[in-house]
């Protein structure tokens, strides 16, 4: 397969141009992209990422310091600078590593990233936190299947999360990005008493699952089976009963989703950490197609109008994290109004208007 080639200028994200632009890959040359300067970049370069040295340590040994940055390097996982590290540049990672990604995925994110309008993203984020911050009560429903949950986000802790819009000097995001969310601490810190206390009701999964693990290859495996297990959610959706953020029981809607829910059960009575929903997230990337596959970054999916999506576990804290796109679910307001989802993609009837040379009286 040819490389696909785009111009720096193909992702929004990193606003005015820098001078450099660089490309950091792995080692060995498996990332299908050239990268071509444009409007008001002089330069790109290319950095390969090699074994045993991390991205950051890289980036703050030979990337110019007011450089932007793109990474993708299939198979490996990166952990984040530290802002010493990165400095003043500006940082987009495409992972891909915590989840097996082909050549043919690569290429279709790449492309999906280089199609999404920056902009309107970070209008739909700041409208999507208004909204939240003028609502101590909001509810996710899935209409289809009957069942509504209640997440008041002022009890307990909440921390808010964006992976979307322009980045800031010293800024880093996920690629493509697209994501918000709500997590009861610091989204990389995991502490299994911290939980969304003010979630309480019945949650339906139904879609795509992602299985993510961390860096050790033994584990590969057991992700498969894992994520071969949960798969029929994409057509039998399973319901979790939720009080004050932990999973209290499973339950599958139809006969075909019964593996899904032993499934789940036998990860709770393993590990009861997974019971904790660790991250309330919205997929609002309406670019994106989903690739149907075990791919992380289905996470930014928004479909038209964004989607609902769950997280139960982080590594290494726990031997996988879980993440469950809900497309069938809307997130409402206190007063009803749909914020995101489903129902906002409902369209409403137009009045109908007649004009005509009669008033109607006779």
């Amino acid at each position: 397969m040819p490389p696909l080639e785009l111009t720096t200028s193909a992702f929004g994200q990193f606003g005015d141009p820098a001078e450099t632009f660089c490309l950091i890959t792995s080692a060995d040359g498996s990332t299908p992209l050239h990268l071509l300067p444009d409007r008001g970049c002089a330069r790109v370069i290319h950095r390969s990422l090699p074994a045993g040295t991390s991205l950051g340590e890289l980036i703050a040994a030979s990337v110019p310091p007011d450089a932007h940055v793109l990474a993708v390097c299939p198979g490996r996982f990166l952990d984040s600078p530290s802002a010493q590290q990165l400095g003043s540049r500006k940082l987009v990672i495409l992972p891909a590593g915590s989840t097996p990604l082909t050549a043919e995925h690569i290429r279709s994110l790449l492309e999906s990233a280089a199609r999404t309008d920056i902009a309107q993203q970070a209008v739909v984020a700041d409208e999507f936190f208004e909204r939240i911050e003028s609502s101590d009560r909001l509810a996710i429903v899935d209409d289809s299947a009957g069942t509504e949950a209640e997440f008041d986000h002022t009890v307990g802790d909440c921390v808010w999360n964006q992976q979307a819009g322009p980045l800031d000097p010293g800024d880093q995001q996920i690629f493509p990005s697209g994501k918000l969310s709500v997590t009861a601490a610091e989204i990389t810190t995991f502490r299994p008493e911290a939980r969304l206390l003010g979630l309480t009701g019945d949650l339906t999964l139904r879609g795509w699952p992602i299985v993510h693990r961390h860096a050790d290859p033994a584990d590969a495996a057991d992700q498969q089976r894992l994520f071969e297990a949960l798969a029929p959610l994409v057509s039998h959706p399973v319901t979790l009963r939720v009080a004050a953020g932990s999973v209290e029981d499973v339950t599958p809607n139809t006969p075909g989703g019964k593996p899904a829910a032993a499934a789940l059960e036998s990860l709770f009575t393993d590990d009861p950490r997974y019971r904790v929903i660790w991250e309330l997230g919205f997929g609002i990337n309406t670019t994106t197609e989903i690739i149907p596959a075990n791919c992380g970054a289905n996470e930014v999916y928004g479909a038209t109008d964004g989607v609902v999506n769950l997280g139960l576990g982080i590594t290494p804290t726990t031997r996988f994290a879980l993440a469950f796109l809900c497309p069938h679910s809307s997130l409402l307001a206190s007063d009803g109004s749909a914020v995101l989802g489903a129902r906002k993609a409902v369209p409403r009837g137009r009045m109908r208007r007649v004009s005509s040379a009669s008033c109607g009286c006779h």
